[in-house]
């Protein structure tokens, strides 16, 4: 597993990593949310809809990786896989597993439903950041 000194490489300031997390279900976000702070300590954002993430990543210059409620074909028609990569960010897919070929020849994560303590983890540890 990644230590915390891992996951803050390329934060500002060495600062704490931070998460986006993109769920309709509160319940589901916080138990995601969990699960991060559970691997290290880190700041997590949460949002409901692919809506509402450019509102709240104003002030966010790196993200260590989003854990999104979205297929690959959202991702890939809203553009956000570029707005997360110039950022930083790693891909995580939470629906869709059908495209989990697709996703991961992309080199995005996925988290198949219904999912753990320990998936969470194991993903987050397993995913690379896109090179820029």
């Amino acid at each position: 597993m990644k230590d915390c000194a891992e996951f803050g490489a390329g934060m500002p300031s060495g600062g704490a990593p931070v998460f986006l997390v993109v769920e309709q279900d509160s319940l589901i976000a916080d138990d995601i949310a969990g699960s991060l702070r559970s691997v290290c300590d880190c700041r997590v954002i949460h949002v409901r809809r692919p809506a509402d993430i450019l509102p709240c990543l104003v002030h966010e210059t790196r993200l260590f990786a989003a854990i999104l409620e979205m297929r690959v074909d959202q991702v890939l028609e809203s553009g956000l896989d570029r707005m997360l990569s110039e950022r930083g960010a790693a891909i995580i897919l939470t629906v869709g597993e059908e495209d989990e070929d697709q996703a991961r020849a992309r080199g995005w994560g996925m988290l198949v439903r219904p999912f753990s303590e320990q998936m969470v983890r194991d993903v987050v540890c397993a995913v690379k950041q896109p090179q820029g």
